[in-house]
């Protein structure tokens, strides 16, 4: 059977809602799947944080744009990357795909190949400007860990070799210690350190009911883990 796993077109709606909001250029562009988009300008969840007020530089001003959109694979964030990434002119790129593309039907040297090229596209329009790939999003739903157990480790392991191989920061999400922590505070319990990159060991109190998102509280400590994280990458 030939043909294209892509909808091609779906979240055209998504794509003008963003298109209707200024243009900001040089920032920290997210572009991704929900992990984005329910803490994004346009999230339907009003309760979640918006990451563009939140997370700032150190001098106060805005540090990302926020281009999640929900649902999406490696594929659609291609598709859609002339609109929602190039004219932003980002100083630096944050990809996160693969938690949807299993279940489409993509196979994970699938998603590297296409994440590959927008990567490629990307470095070709913004020589030298930093690339951060983030692995398998975490979660705590058991059926869903045990549906893509071997999709979500040779995806994770293709995309860290990918990065290595070309110039591209990995970043390990199911090691971010919060996960592990009853309450969100990694100082405030003593986690085992054998925990960490255990997604059975991650807690549910960081999500909403269906355990694959994040719910307001646990965006806070996300948002405060990835400001952390770019300022010591030298970003902010």
């Amino acid at each position: 059977m030939f043909g294209s796993k892509l909808e091609v077109r779906k979240f055209e709606e998504t794509i003008k809602k963003y298109e209707a909001l200024p243009v900001v250029e040089g920032k920290i562009l997210l572009y991704g799947h929900s992990l984005f988009t329910r803490c994004s300008p346009i999230r339907t969840v009003k309760e979640n944080p918006d990451i563009e007020q939140e997370l700032l530089m150190n001098d106060g001003s805005q540090a990302v744009v926020n281009h999640g959109f929900g649902t999406s694979s490696a594929d659609d964030l291609l598709y859609y990357y002339s609109r929602m990434v190039r004219p932003y002119k980002p100083k630096a790129l944050v990809i996160a795909t693969a938690a949807n593309d299993f279940g489409f039907g993509y196979f994970p040297k699938d998603v590297i190949d296409i994440e590959a090229r927008l990567i490629d596209w990307f470095k070709a329009d913004f020589p030298g400007a930093p690339v951060y790939c983030m692995n398998y999003l975490p979660n705590c739903k058991e059926n869903l860990q045990k549906i893509y157990l071997n999709a979500r480790a040779q995806y994770n392991e293709l995309l860290e070799d990918y990065c290595k191989k070309n110039d591209c920061t990995y970043i390990a999400m199911e090691k971010i210690p919060f996960l592990y922590s009853k309450a969100g505070d990694s100082d405030a319990y003593n986690l085992n350190p054998e925990d960490i990159g255990d997604y059975s060991k991650i807690k549910k109190i960081h999500y909403v009911g269906d355990q694959v998102h994040f719910n307001p509280a646990g965006y806070q400590k996300f948002i405060a883990w990835l400001r952390d994280f770019l300022d010591k990458e030298g970003l902010l």
